[in-house]
């Protein structure tokens, strides 16, 4: 499975991270709001955080429907290059094998960071140690916070292979599994690398104290498909 690559110091060091986007959401009902990803938290899009968790790696691409052109829209404001999968419900991992094999196969390619990009409160610092990890050598690198495995989780250049064959639902544990001998963890503080958005109202945990009563009233409102009283929780 791992192909060897030189080190750091020979060149190998840009590390792509990789926003999985392309999900459908029929979990999170928002009512007339937008999609789970476009949703506003703290004056962003739900996705503007996540993407600002891979900011140390050295460039950053989105894996997305083909036909969300508002999530593409909202991706190019940010800067931030999209990947199509045409075949979205072949699941997750279906789509870390669209990043991967976007990449050329360039021995200057360090590896991947995976993060689903609906984990909006996974801290920059995080993301820097696992990248730091790949950097230094390792095969895999994951967040670890209570003794469980978190995201981001960065796969080194060698794992192209098993990254690019992926299919389904099962993302890629069947790697980290098969090879879990092979994952540095990286000890962390960071709850946020197992704080995802599935539902509505899993945004009431993600949002300060002093927020969470107008959290609240536009949960309301989405449900009963009327206005939060002019607070607005969506991007137009």
């Amino acid at each position: 499975m791992f192909r060897q690559y030189p080190g750091r110091d020979q060149g190998m060091n840009e590390i792509t991270g990789v926003l999985l986007a392309a999900g459908f959401g029929t979990r999170f009902n928002a009512g007339r709001h937008p999609g789970k990803l476009l949703y506003e938290i703290e004056g962003r899009p739900l996705i503007a955080h996540s993407a600002a968790a891979l900011a140390p790696c050295d460039r950053i691409v989105a894996v997305v429907r083909a036909d969300d052109a508002a999530l593409r829209a909202a991706l190019r404001v940010l800067g931030i290059d999209c990947v199509l999968n045409a075949e979205p419900a072949r699941g997750i991992g279906y789509s870390i094998a669209c990043a991967v094999n976007s990449t050329p196969p360039d021995s200057q390619h360090g590896g991947w960071c995976l993060l689903p990009a609906d984990m909006p409160r996974v801290k920059t610092s995080t993301t820097q140690r696992v990248v730091n990890a790949l950097r230094a050598g390792a095969a895999m690198a994951a967040p670890f916070h209570l003794g469980r495995r978190g995201h981001p989780v960065g796969f080194s250049a060698g794992c192209r292979d098993a990254l690019a064959g992926l299919d389904g639902d099962t993302g890629a544990r069947v790697i980290l599994r098969q090879y879990a001998d092979r994952v540095t963890a990286v000890d962390s503080d960071d709850a946020g690398v197992f704080a995802d958005v599935d539902r509505l109202a899993d945004l009431d945990s993600l949002r300060p104290a002093d927020d969470r009563v107008r959290t609240q009233r536009s949960m309301k409102s989405a449900a009963d498909g009327t206005d939060a009283g002019g607070d607005s929780q969506s991007v137009r």
